[in-house]
């Protein structure tokens, strides 16, 4: 379980590091522009990458590569895993926002206001965003020990 973790971690870091980054070098790498395509407008996909990353979230922090603590697991790893999921979930957001659904209002819309400030944020940061993402993938890939330090 340790091994099958630490892989689809990586590769969740890296395919969400290239969609952050798909604005700048989108245009060498046509991958990158269809799945950002297909985050904004394919529902099973927005959903598939929420699920994914709540997975790998839980299995960083409690399935981490040895010899990683039991209870925490990969911390930061998890962190940026979880900010990826935050920024899908904004994509999702917004796309059923463009498509003219209507969004609950729900205590005041006061998850709106938040999932919406932290997207802006992350959409501003984009591309600094998007390295170090890039950078954790490549760091977990090469040195998987490299754990709460």
């Amino acid at each position: 379980m340790m091994l099958q973790g630490y892989v689809l971690t990586i590769a969740y870091l890296a395919f969400g590091a290239g969609l952050l980054l798909v604005d700048y070098y989108g245009g060498r790498l046509l991958l990158l522009v269809r799945a950002r395509h297909s985050l904004r407008n394919n529902r099973s996909t927005q959903i598939f990458l929420l699920l994914g990353g709540m997975f790998t979230v839980i299995i960083k922090l409690f399935f981490p590569v040895p010899p990683g603590p039991i209870l925490i697991g990969d911390f930061f790893p998890s962190i940026i895993a979880l900010l990826l999921t935050i920024y899908y979930l904004y994509q999702m957001v917004t796309a059923k926002r463009n498509h003219g659904q209507p969004l609950p209002q729900e205590n005041g819309g006061f998850e709106q206001e938040v999932l919406a400030k932290t997207g802006k944020l992350i959409e501003t940061n984009k591309r600094n965003l998007g390295f170090v993402v890039l950078a954790f993938a490549v760091l977990h890939f090469l040195i998987p020990q490299f754990v709460l330090l």
